[in-house]
């Protein structure tokens, strides 16, 4: 038996919305980074932007059920 797979939707994905927020929240605090002495730090530090929360709702919208 063979599954066909639906094409690849960002709209299904969450990772996609992770990624919109980090590169929005980045691109807010450009200045910032650019200025620390350690912009590696400083990239590391912007994954706190991304909640719990914000995760979970991502899941919900691309049709997951999380409990």
């Amino acid at each position: 038996m063979i599954i066909y797979l639906p094409p690849y939707s960002p709209d299904l994905n969450p990772i996609e919305e992770s990624f919109s927020t980090w590169k929005a929240y980045l691109r807010h605090h450009a200045v910032l980074i650019r200025a620390s002495d350690d912009p590696i730090l400083a990239l590391l530090d912007s994954c706190g932007c991304i909640t719990e929360e914000m995760a979970v709702s991502w899941f919900q919208n691309a049709g997951y059920v999380v409990e």
